[in-house]
Protein backbone atom coordinates (compact mmCIF):
# COMPACT_ATOMS: atom_id res chain seq x y z
CA UNK A 1 0.00 0.00 0.00
CA UNK A 2 1.38 3.61 -1.15
CA UNK A 3 2.33 5.82 1.93
CA UNK A 4 1.10 9.10 0.77
CA UNK A 5 3.06 12.19 1.42
CA UNK A 6 3.23 14.22 4.87
CA UNK A 7 3.42 17.46 5.04
CA UNK A 8 6.05 18.92 8.00
CA UNK A 9 4.91 22.66 8.79
CA UNK A 10 8.01 24.18 10.17
CA UNK A 11 7.46 27.56 12.41
CA UNK A 12 10.64 28.65 14.29
CA UNK A 13 12.33 24.90 14.58
CA UNK A 14 14.72 25.07 11.56
CA UNK A 15 16.57 22.27 12.47
CA UNK A 16 16.79 19.09 9.98
CA UNK A 17 18.70 16.53 13.62
CA UNK A 18 16.96 15.89 16.50
CA UNK A 19 13.56 17.06 14.57
CA UNK A 20 10.47 15.00 16.16
CA UNK A 21 8.06 16.23 13.26
CA UNK A 22 10.68 15.42 10.85
CA UNK A 23 11.45 12.34 12.19
CA UNK A 24 8.04 10.78 12.70
CA UNK A 25 7.11 11.92 9.16
CA UNK A 26 10.13 10.18 7.68
CA UNK A 27 9.21 7.20 9.76
CA UNK A 28 5.86 6.64 8.09
CA UNK A 29 8.19 6.14 4.53
CA UNK A 30 6.29 8.32 2.36
CA UNK A 31 7.52 11.52 1.04
CA UNK A 32 8.12 14.09 3.17
CA UNK A 33 7.37 17.86 2.10
CA UNK A 34 9.05 20.41 4.89
CA UNK A 35 7.37 23.40 4.86
CA UNK A 36 7.44 26.94 5.94
CA UNK A 37 4.45 29.17 5.49
CA UNK A 38 5.38 33.17 5.90
CA UNK A 39 2.39 34.64 7.47
CA UNK A 40 3.20 37.28 9.84
CA UNK A 41 -0.36 38.67 9.77
CA UNK A 42 -1.15 35.26 11.82
CA UNK A 43 1.84 35.90 14.50
CA UNK A 44 -0.48 38.27 16.68
CA UNK A 45 1.51 40.07 18.66
CA UNK A 46 4.81 38.83 17.53
CA UNK A 47 5.34 41.31 14.06
CA UNK A 48 8.62 40.29 12.90
CA UNK A 49 11.43 43.06 12.80
CA UNK A 50 13.73 43.60 10.19
CA UNK A 51 16.91 42.05 12.21
CA UNK A 52 14.04 38.75 12.75
CA UNK A 53 13.26 39.16 8.82
CA UNK A 54 17.19 39.06 8.07
CA UNK A 55 17.72 36.28 10.55
CA UNK A 56 14.75 34.53 9.59
CA UNK A 57 15.81 34.37 5.57
CA UNK A 58 19.71 33.23 6.95
CA UNK A 59 18.10 30.75 8.65
CA UNK A 60 15.77 29.03 5.86
CA UNK A 61 18.52 29.14 3.25
CA UNK A 62 20.61 26.92 5.46
CA UNK A 63 18.11 24.51 6.39
CA UNK A 64 17.20 24.59 2.70
CA UNK A 65 20.45 23.48 1.95
CA UNK A 66 20.69 20.70 5.11
CA UNK A 67 17.47 19.27 3.54
CA UNK A 68 18.87 19.77 -0.15
CA UNK A 69 22.13 17.41 1.20
CA UNK A 70 19.70 15.35 1.75
CA UNK A 71 18.04 14.53 -1.24
CA UNK A 72 14.86 17.19 -0.19
CA UNK A 73 14.16 21.03 -0.43
CA UNK A 74 12.10 23.42 1.61
CA UNK A 75 9.09 24.50 0.38
CA UNK A 76 8.25 28.33 0.78
CA UNK A 77 5.29 29.68 0.56
CA UNK A 78 3.07 33.03 1.63
CA UNK A 79 -0.38 33.46 2.71
CA UNK A 80 -2.71 32.74 5.75
CA UNK A 81 -1.36 29.46 7.51
CA UNK A 82 -4.44 27.17 7.00
CA UNK A 83 -5.96 28.06 3.47
CA UNK A 84 -2.14 27.53 2.60
CA UNK A 85 -1.26 24.28 4.06
CA UNK A 86 -4.90 22.81 2.65
CA UNK A 87 -3.86 24.24 -0.56
CA UNK A 88 -0.54 22.56 -0.74
CA UNK A 89 -2.20 19.12 0.75
CA UNK A 90 -4.57 19.11 -2.06
CA UNK A 91 -1.51 19.87 -4.78
CA UNK A 92 1.02 17.62 -3.46
CA UNK A 93 -1.38 14.68 -2.12
CA UNK A 94 -0.69 14.68 1.44
CA UNK A 95 -2.87 12.89 3.64
CA UNK A 96 -1.00 14.05 7.17
CA UNK A 97 0.20 17.33 8.67
CA UNK A 98 2.96 17.40 11.21
CA UNK A 99 4.42 20.02 13.51
CA UNK A 100 6.20 20.82 16.50
CA UNK A 101 4.47 22.74 19.13
CA UNK A 102 5.68 26.51 19.45
CA UNK A 103 6.71 27.96 22.80
CA UNK A 104 7.02 31.43 23.19
CA UNK A 105 8.62 33.30 26.53
CA UNK A 106 6.72 35.97 27.63
CA UNK A 107 7.80 38.55 29.97
CA UNK A 108 5.72 39.12 32.98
Amino acid sequence: MEVKPTLVWLRRDLRVTDHPALYTAAARGGPVIPVYVWAPEDEGDWSPGSAAKWWLERSLSAFDCSLRNLNSKLVLRRGPTDKTLCSLAKESGATSVFWQRGFVSRNP
